[in-house]
């Protein structure tokens, strides 16, 4: 059933391909320039800007908070010290890559679980905890999930 469908398909692409009157090498060429300008339309992110170290006490539903420091550097490695308050054995520590996805949101990428953490540049002194799509908290709580460059 798949073949025939695929098939039929191939044909149909074929069919509409000889009906425009265009060469398919030439809708080829059009739809590559199509996509580099797409491709090209997302901002980068400037590392150097980036870099940094940013810090806050981000909420947690069983402690008062938790005291985060993250830094970011241009090579696209981080470090993340994150100390659980009023928690014993609360602290905790991670290094590794991050990747920018969107133009603006940061995966850090935990290399020992291979879990992700995901931030939003805010702007050259702040970062906020996003989701992995990129979106922001909207609640009351939402400033509380911002770190702050540390000057």
């Amino acid at each position: 059933m798949k073949k025939t469908m695929m098939m039929m398909a191939v044909a149909v692409m074929a069919l509409t391909a000889a009906c425009t009157g265009k060469k398919t090498a030439e809708n080829a060429a059009a739809q590559d320039t199509t996509s580099v300008v797409d491709s090209t339309a997302t901002p980068s992110l400037d590392l150097a800007v980036v870099a940094g170290t940013y810090e806050g006490t981000l909420p947690a539903a069983d402690c008062p908070g938790i005291k985060t420091v993250l830094t970011l550097n241009t090579d696209s490695t981080y470090e993340l010290k994150q100390d659980y308050i009023d928690r014993k054995d609360g602290h905790d520590e991670a290094s590794g890559v991050f990747e920018v996805l969107d133009g603006k949101v940061l995966m850090l990428v935990r290399p020992s679980s291979g879990e992700h953490t995901f931030y939003k540049v805010k702007d050259a002194q702040s970062v906020i905890m996003t989701d992995s799509l990129g979106n922001e908290p909207e609640s009351d709580m939402a400033p509380l999930y911002v770190l702050k460059k540390k000057n």
